[in-house]
C-alpha cells in the first residue's frame, strides 16, 4: 500500500547509470496503479466485514440453543462480549474503507481527473435512496443480537446474587456496543467528509491534499532544475 507513495519520492542512483529522480516517473500512471491497488484493498476489507457479520450471526445461532438446552443464562450472556469484539473489528474495517475512499477521491481522482477515474466522486454526488436505512441496518446486527441474547437468557435465569452481577456486566457491554457504534461511527461515503490532510493552513487551520506534482517538486534535491 505504501509502495507507490515511496516511488514518487525515491531517488535511485546506481553505479554507471544515470540518476533517476521523481520527475522521470509518469505520475499519472503511478496514480492509476495506486488507485487500482487501493480499490482492491477496499474489496478485501468489505469481505472481512462480511466475515465478521457472518461470525456474529453464526455465534448467536450456536450459543443460544446451547444455553437454552443447558438452562444456563451464563452461557447465553457470553454472546454480548463476543458481539462487541466482532463489532469493533467490523467498525475498524469500516474506518479503513472510508480512509482509503477519501484519499482516492481527494488525491488520486483529483490528480488523474474525474473523466478517467471518478467513482468516489460519483458515489458522493449520486447517493442511494434511503441511504441512512442501509447505513444503520448492517451495523445494527451487533447491538440487536446482543439485546436479543440478554432478553432470551431471562427465560432460563436462576435467581441469585451472581445473576445480578452477570446481567450488570452484560448490560454494560451492550450499552458500550451501542455507544461505540453511535459515537465512533465512520462517515458514509455518500456524504461530504473532511478532506484528506496533506498540508495545512496555519491561519485557518484547514487542510488540503497535496497534488503529486507539488509533492515531487517540493522534494527535489537542492539545486535541481
Amino acid at each position: 500500500m505504501h509502495l507507490f507513495s515511496r516511488i514518487g519520492r525515491a531517488q535511485v542512483a546506481r553505479p554507471g547509470t544515470e540518476e533517476v529522480t521523481s520527475p522521470n516517473w509518469d505520475l499519472t500512471q503511478i496514480a492509476i496503479t495506486q488507485y487500482a491497488s487501493l480499490r482492491a484493498e477496499i474489496v478485501q476489507l468489505c469481505q472481512l466485514q462480511a466475515q465478521m457479520i457472518t461470525l456474529a450471526v453464526v455465534a448467536f445461532g450456536a450459543i443460544l440453543p446451547v444455553g437454552l438446552q443447558a438452562k444456563n443464562a451464563a452461557i447465553i450472556l457470553i454472546y454480548p462480549l463476543l458481539s462487541l469484539v466482532l463489532g469493533l473489528v467490523w467498525l475498524y474495517k469500516a474506518h479503513s474503507i472510508t480512509r482509503i475512499a477519501t484519499y482516492l477521491r481527494t488525491v488520486v481522482e483529483a490528480r488523474v481527473g474525474q473523466e478517467c477515474l471518478g467513482w468516489e466522486h460519483f458515489v458522493q454526488e449520486h447517493p442511494m435512496p434511503r441511504r441512512w436505512l442501509a447505513y444503520w441496518a448492517i451495523r445494527s446486527v451487533f447491538p440487536v443480537t446482543s439485546a436479543l441474547a440478554i432478553a432470551v437468557s431471562v427465560a432460563v435465569a436462576v435467581p441469585g446474587a451472581w445473576l445480578f452481577v452477570l446481567y450488570g456486566l452484560a448490560l454494560t457491554i451492550f450499552l458500550l456496543t451501542v455507544a461505540i457504534f453511535v459515537f465512533w461511527r465512520e462517515a458514509s461515503p455518500e456524504f461530504p467528509t473532511r478532506r484528506f490532510t496533506g498540508s495545512s493552513n496555519p491561519r485557518s487551520g484547514t487542510t488540503r491534499p497535496v497534488p503529486l506534482e507539488e509533492r515531487s517538486n517540493s522534494e527535489k534535491p537542492a539545486g535541481h532544475r
